[in-house]
């Protein structure tokens, strides 16, 4: 797990004595430091170009953790999940985030006390909160992550598939808006067309396979946990269990 560090920059107050601990081999940190930058005496091209500088940094990291509001205010920039702590967010209220908006979550200063909490909220979060991931088989998109629902786009690139998979605290609705493929519920594989809808149910086995120019559909997760590892794979072409 790659996280990176975006530090308050000089106009802003302190990150209210949290002090970045030192993480096991499982978690490595990178820092941006801006606390030689006044941003609020900068025009904001020039802000933009600054952060803009760190693009690959940015992008190899599979958490931005930021103390400071700048994150939020260019939060275009930062594709990848954004966590932000602030001792005080009056200044930057417009920005802050929508309920079920994926990608990004607010964290207390308390919470970010040592190193194994922060890394338990790290994971948490990549588990139930990522915005986008790319798989073998293609891509999905968070699009509203709510706790008793989610919403994702999900492309099945031509010729690929899902594992044949069930879920156990979890149904799904999905809904065909491009492409083709065959989607398989239970014993059944059928056809896959712009405005079919499938039912799966918890435990039902399921599966989803792009036709030649792809498939897109929409799923609608309802259920007590919506994680990502709550997925049972009995059969998978690359290789994952």
């Amino acid at each position: 797990m790659k996280i990176l560090f975006l530090t308050p920059h000089k106009g802003e107050p302190a990150k209210s004595g949290v002090t970045l601990p030192t993480f096991d081999g499982t978690v490595t940190a990178d820092t941006i430091d801006l606390r030689q930058h006044d941003l609020d005496a900068m025009p904001f091209a020039e802000v933009r170009a600054l952060i803009e500088k760190h693009r690959e940094r940015i992008a190899a990291a599979d958490i931005i953790h930021a103390f400071s509001g700048i994150a939020l205010i260019l939060r275009p920039l930062f594709p990848t999940t954004l966590i932000v702590t602030l001792p005080d967010t009056k200044a930057v209220a417009s920005f802050l985030p929508h309920p079920g908006e994926p990608g990004i979550e607010l964290l207390p200063a308390a919470e970010c006390r040592d190193a194994a909490t922060l890394t338990a909220h790290y994971a948490r979060i990549l588990n139930n909160k990522k915005r986008r991931d790319k798989r073998p088989w293609g891509s999905w998109e968070s699009l509203r992550l709510m706790d008793d629902h989610k919403v994702k786009h999900i492309y099945v690139a031509p010729g690929e598939k899902l594992s044949l998979q069930l879920h156990h605290r979890r149904s799904e609705v999905w809904t065909v808006v491009a492409g083709s493929g065959t989607i398989t519920v239970g014993d059944k594989a059928l056809p896959a067309t712009p405005g079919k809808v499938f039912i799966i149910a918890k435990e039902q086995l399921h599966r989803a396979e792009g036709g030649p120019a792809g498939l897109h559909f929409i799923e609608v997760q309802t259920g007590d946990y919506l994680g990502e590892d709550d997925i049972v794979r009995l059969e998978d072409r690359y290789g994952r269990s």
